[in-house]
């Protein structure tokens, strides 16, 4: 990380010590020409960034508003899913008030009354006696 960061520090250094070099080199004319012709060059970055952001603006706002109108669509299928789902419950609990349903314990009241009366006579439990 060090030697990396001091390699593009040097760089840098000697980059703006090369331009600083050539800059005093040349006549009053042609520094006029270069200041120009950077400030064209700037603005026209100035200008393609501005195009690029306005492009991705409308990109992301038609994304959105794409993704939005297919959010609530969505919502909407599924709240009208939910509803013929909950119809669909409403009907068959009116078909099955009609059921005949057998309590589990009531089919088998022996074991019914085997589990109930353990309470009253708990296990006994028996220990070998040491002689």
């Amino acid at each position: 990380m060090k030697k990396s960061f001091l390699i593009g520090f040097g760089v840098g250094v000697s980059v703006l010590a090369g331009a600083y070099v050539y800059w005093h080199r040349l006549t009053a004319s042609q520094q006029d020409q270069l200041a120009v012709k950077l400030d064209d060059t700037f603005a026209s970055g100035r200008d393609k960034a501005a195009d690029i952001e306005g492009k991705a603006v409308d990109f992301a706002g038609s994304n959105v508003q794409a993704a939005l109108s297919s959010l609530k669509d969505s919502t909407s299928k599924l709240k009208g899913h939910l509803d013929s789902a909950r119809q669909n419950m409403e009907d068959e609990t009116d078909v099955m008030q009609d059921d005949i349903v057998i309590d589990h314990r009531s089919a088998f009241s022996k074991a019914k009354q085997t589990a109930e009366q353990e309470d009253l006579h708990p296990t006994e439990k028996f220990y070998p006696h040491k002689n």
